[in-house]
């Protein structure tokens, strides 16, 4: 969890930060304003060098480690998390949020128990700080849910939320705003939204299903976006929010129930008869019930991969060799449940494997990104992107071209895949096989669309990071419109 504070959610914000910058260059709070800017607007490359840069100046900036440690977290980065966490806790004992970040990196490594304990404290040391309970609460409910004990979990639940949770997020414009409301959820799993809304235009307020109890009445809104995004992790919030929005006449981007049907296994299972894909086998198995002869009965052969469920970013995810490699894999993996998944090899000729990525925006599809890499888990933060420039014009080529650089065939397979999907914003990763079908590895609405890093090496992917957040707004626009909002120029 981050330092908080005003919302940086435009460019236009940043250059003004950077104006300042530049008039007082040893202003911190500038910085550290410019660092959380960068991670608002999703530019992660820039906002980890941003914290890295104020954290030489002040090693013991609390802002700087407990976001540098959000992010890294974020990023699959457990060292660099856990170092930056722990510095934060050194840094100020007397910060809840320094506990709870630490109790959630223990959370997320599995290590439950240090989790719980770090929870308690919190509960135990900040008996006043409500926000502090509530995020304490919410972990401990998580944590019981996870062991089986939804009695447990429901009641934490309840004390974390015993109270509305409404965030309002400045309107910067003039005239009537675009009322959106947008749905999170307080246990991850959410679409990662913050370029989607320009706060010229749009008035947006969050809330979250949990905490809105019997009697709660909507905000005013034109429109509802539910950034609730990932159904294995947020099955129960994704109920809670469909229940909420009933009352609202208003359109629904992405609705809840249509969420709650793109958990992996039964997004797999939905899209397994679609022509020029391939759909890995995936099931969901009790981690006490796997063996080689488990995975064998439900028609897996080694390699294979296991992953816990409600993670992203290649966390707690392991490719599995042979049967003898299994005890190793099962070891390094959290949560009572796994998906078993089979690995299907999306190596091109030349070793490199691609990933690609593609956004499904009110039923059109929009390139996002292509990288390379020559291990089977491929990030675009970690693959060979930035020191190759051969890499970097075949993505140019992708982002361009996207029909003239799949084919006929494929778009056909993702137009298909779209369709089946049935969300207003989602997308896929998929690799290709050697006779060019494509390899779905995950298909929901949590495909983050994350802008370019600065330098003019990045100016290709621009225009495609510009259509596609384009689309989002344009599609707020039109939704809205059917509330009868009406756009003033």
């Amino acid at each position: 969890m981050r330092v908080s504070g005003t919302p940086f959610a435009s460019v236009d914000q940043l250059r003004t930060l950077e104006e300042q910058i530049a008039a007082d260059p040893d202003d911190l709070q500038l910085q550290f304003d410019r660092a959380r800017c960068l991670d608002d607007l999703g530019r992660v490359g820039e906002a980890l060098r941003a914290y890295r840069a104020l954290l030489d100046v002040q090693p013991k900036h609390f802002g700087a480690l407990t976001n540098l440690g959000t992010l890294f977290l974020e990023q699959g980065l457990l060292e660099g998390a856990a170092a930056s966490f722990h510095a934060a806790l050194d840094c100020d004992w007397e910060d809840p949020l320094a506990h709870l970040n630490v109790a959630l990196l223990n959370a997320h490594t599995g290590d439950y128990d240090a989790a719980r304990a770090h929870y308690e404290r919190v509960l135990r040391l900040f008996p006043g700080d409500d926000h502090a309970r509530m995020h304490a609460h919410n972990g401990l409910s998580r944590l019981f849910e996870q062991a089986g004990d939804e009695e447990r979990a429901d009641e934490h639940l309840r004390l974390a939320f015993a109270k509305p949770i409404v965030w309002t997020f400045p309107y910067r414009g003039s005239g009537e705003p675009l009322r959106v409301l947008v749905l999170t959820s307080p246990r991850g799993g959410n679409v990662i939204s913050n370029q989607f809304f320009d706060d010229r235009l749009v008035e947006r307020v969050v809330i979250v299903p949990e905490a809105a109890g019997a009697g709660f009445v909507l905000p005013a809104h034109h429109v509802i976006f539910n950034a609730i995004g990932d159904a294995d992790a947020t099955h129960r919030t994704l109920h809670r929010a469909a229940r909420l929005i009933a009352s609202s006449r208003a359109p629904v981007i992405n609705d809840p129930r249509a969420v709650l049907q793109t958990d992996r296994q039964t997004m797999m299972e939905r899209i397994a008869g679609i022509g020029g894909l391939v759909a890995p086998r995936t099931r969901r198995l009790p981690r006490a019930e796997i063996s080689a002869e488990r995975l064998a009965a439900e028609g897996f052969a080694f390699p294979l991969l296991l992953r816990s469920p409600g993670f992203h970013a290649g966390d707690n995810f392991e490719r599995v060799a042979d049967a003898a490699d299994l005890p190793r894999a099962l070891s390094a993996l959290p949560g009572s449940e796994l998906y078993a998944i089979a690995f299907h090899d999306a190596r091109g000729a030349d070793g490199w494997v691609r990933k690609y990525r593609v956004a499904f925006i009110d039923g059109r599809c929009y390139p996002v990104h292509l990288a390379l890499a020559q291990q089977w888990k491929v990030h675009y933060f970690s693959g060979a992107m930035a020191d190759s420039a051969a890499h970097r014009e075949e993505e140019r080529r992708f982002l361009d071209d996207l029909p003239g650089v799949l084919g006929s065939a494929a778009m056909e397979a993702l137009a298909a895949l779209c369709a089946a999907l049935q969300l207003d914003y989602g997308g896929v990763d998929f690799g290709r096989d050697a006779g060019g079908q494509l390899i779905v590895f995950e298909a929901n609405a949590t495909m983050a669309i994350y802008p370019p890093p600065e330098g003019a090496q990045w100016n290709y992917r621009r225009p495609a990071h510009q259509n596609a957040i384009g689309a989002v707004r344009a599609m707020l626009i039109e939704r809205a419109a059917r509330s009868g909002y009406t756009r003033s120029v």
